[in-house]
């Protein structure tokens, strides 16, 4: 409340004061007083007869029921006069200061109103908002999504397999031999053998821990092919002295497999031998006992094929009188290369829903900032054009100024800016430029020594012009 209004609050309560003071003075005055002369009827007054005789009480009540009658009266049209004159122009006082101080209570008015709705943020504001909440949300998405997951991934390992053959001939009863078996690398006669024992070592490395699985199985190979040219083969059989068996390997270095079987010699060489007189040939026959491994990666890349030719191999001639079993197992004993692809896994769930809550909430982010830059990036609207106009042809004339102008005189407002640049010429002071809100309303005032000239450039006023053209 300023100076002006404390001065008319005064007077206000000094009228209302002495108002009541002429009330009272009016009611003690009305009031009968046996003392005064004054007041007492007079008694010279003739009476003409008992009809008019008034009881001195009766007259005294109806002269004090008059005289407060034209005191209330009386008051009453003082009331009525000053409601009718100075409440209706302190009113319009208060409505015309609201309006001179609508500048300077701006700020005011826009906490006030900031509490009660919606919270007003500048241009910068809102940018770096939406920038941080990119910026945060999307690396906070990121980091997580990296730590819920496995990346799949292929690196090259180095593989080694090592393999070794060792057997033994079991001989039928006999009268020359006193142990039950012959040992390996010595020759044999074909009739006194019983079975073949035959032990299969085979050792597999890599120099990291990879998952994996091998398959192995054991085979029975029996060929029988032209004595001249043993690839032209006569005849073939081929049985699987054991099942396949898969073993599943995780974060291993190796593995090593170590099989024992007796293969009866007895029954193949007979086979050969009746297939041989039957028709009649003369062929080269063998039988091949041979150890085949499969090696795969944890995707099921293969790594070692189960039908590859580095296998071991135990050959025992068939149909013969003396045999020599020989043994091929120098291509396994080999170190190689391989690919290995690790696995593509989630390994929490959570941070993988998170990471991807983050993630959404980002391009949220995202989307709210492209709309907001086509939203203040786009064409200017009527008030910009408005106002670079007035800013640029009457620039030698206005002053921008930095803060808003504290008014607290009489507010003059003008319909337009022509109208201030008049008032501007004619008093020869400058035009005070001061924007309230950007892109919204600025105000242009000429001061006084005891007025203050103002315009207001305002958005809404500006389309609402546009819309009535």
């Amino acid at each position: 409340m300023n100076k002006k209004e404390e001065l008319e609050l005064d007077e206000i309560s000094k009228a209302i004061d002495e108002l009541m003071d002429k009330e009272i003075v009016l009611k003690e005055n009305d009031k009968y007083d046996p003392n005064d002369e004054e007041s007492m009827p007079s008694e010279s007054l003739p009476i003409e007869n008992n009809d008019n005789v008034v009881d001195e009480n009766n007259m005294l009540d109806n002269y004090n029921d008059v005289s407060l009658n034209n005191a209330n009266e009386e008051f009453n049209n003082y009331d009525d006069i000053f409601s009718k004159d100075e409440n209706t122009v302190l009113l319009d006082k208060v409505k015309d200061d609201v309006s001179t101080n609508e500048i300077t209570s701006i700020d005011k008015t826009e906490r006030n109103s900031s509490s009660l709705g919606k919270l007003y943020l500048s241009y910068n504001s809102r940018l770096l908002i939406n920038v941080f909440g990119i910026a945060i949300f999307l690396i906070l998405g990121f980091i997580l999504f990296v730590s819920s997951i496995s990346i799949k991934a292929r690196s090259s390992v180095l593989y080694r397999q090592v393999s070794n053959l060792d057997y033994k001939v079991y001989l039928k009863q006999n009268d020359y031999y006193k142990e039950p078996y012959l040992n390996k690398n010595m020759r044999y006669i074909a009739s006194l053998i019983d079975n073949v024992d035959v032990n299969f070592n085979y050792n597999f490395m890599v120099n990291q821990n990879i998952n994996y699985k091998y398959t192995y199985y054991i085979k029975a190979d029996v060929t029988v092919a032209d004595s001249e040219d043993k690839t032209k083969v006569i005849y073939s059989k081929s049985d699987k002295l054991t099942d396949y068996k898969t073993v599943v390997k995780d974060n291993s270095t190796g593995f090593t497999i170590n099989e024992n079987i007796k293969v009866n010699y007895a029954d193949y060489n007979d086979l050969v031998k009746a297939f041989k007189s039957s028709y009649a040939i003369s062929a080269s026959s063998n039988l091949v006992l041979s150890l085949h491994v499969g090696i795969e990666d944890g995707k099921g890349n293969i790594i070692k094929n189960i039908d590859s030719n580095d296998v071991m191999k135990l050959t025992v001639p068939l149909t013969e009188q003396m045999i020599n079993i020989s043994m091929d197992y120098n291509e396994v004993n080999n170190s190689d290369n391989a690919r290995i692809y690790k696995d593509f896994s989630i390994s929490n769930n959570l941070t993988l829903i998170l990471s991807i809550i983050s993630i959404i909430i980002s391009i949220v982010f995202i989307v709210r900032l492209l709309l907001f830059l086509r939203k203040t990036t786009s064409k200017k609207t009527v008030y910009d054009t408005t106002l670079s106009r007035i800013l640029r042809e009457y620039d030698r004339v206005i002053v921008n100024s930095k803060k808003m102008v504290n008014i607290s005189e009489d507010v003059i407002d003008v319909k337009n800016f022509n109208e201030l640049l008049d008032v501007r010429d004619n008093l020869e002071k400058p035009i005070i430029f001061s924007e309230i809100h950007k892109g919204q309303k600025s105000v242009f005032i000429v001061r006084t020594a005891n007025e203050t000239y103002r315009y207001i450039l305002k958005l809404v006023d500006l389309e609402k012009g546009e819309k009535n053209k």
